[in-house]
């Protein structure tokens, strides 16, 4: 009867403290450039300049790498980022911030500050395609 009893008691502490362990991935975040147009990328954190690249027609950049359950966009957390101001050499343009407001977003659906706005994923390697269309609309930004 003990033994049955000792039975119970570690078959009931078994089930009760086995946990999910979270379910995490590696991803790849970067934008690229399918302009034909040299595009100019400067990621803020607050306001102060995190870095600068410069994309020429096809390149793909910058690249952002972290490990969580869930894409996230390129995410203030995991890329220390906040906003970006991508620049073609016409001067026009956008402006992009994680709270997704102003008036130099992408489209309401677009936006590499969000998990949702608008990636292509291959394989767990996000990219945030910047188009021709894109260059053609783009807006004239503030100096």
């Amino acid at each position: 009867m003990r033994l049955i009893r000792l039975s119970y008691f570690l078959l009931i502490f078994l089930v009760l403290s086995c946990t999910d362990e979270p379910n995490e991935t590696n991803f790849n975040v970067s934008i690229q450039n399918s302009t034909e147009n040299l595009l100019e990328i400067r990621a803020y954190l607050e306001t102060e300049n995190v870095f600068t690249v410069a994309l020429n027609p096809g390149d793909n950049g910058p690249s952002c790498n972290y490990i969580d359950e869930n894409f996230r966009g390129i995410f203030l957390n995991n890329c220390g980022i906040d906003s970006l101001v991508m620049k073609f050499n016409n001067d026009k343009g956008y402006i992009s911030t994680d709270t997704n407001s102003g008036n130099f977003n992408f489209s309401k659906m677009r936006n590499p500050l969000l998990a949702n706005g608008g990636f292509q994923n291959k394989r767990n390697i996000y990219e945030f395609l910047i188009t021709q269309e894109d260059f053609e609309n783009a807006f004239e930004l503030p100096e």
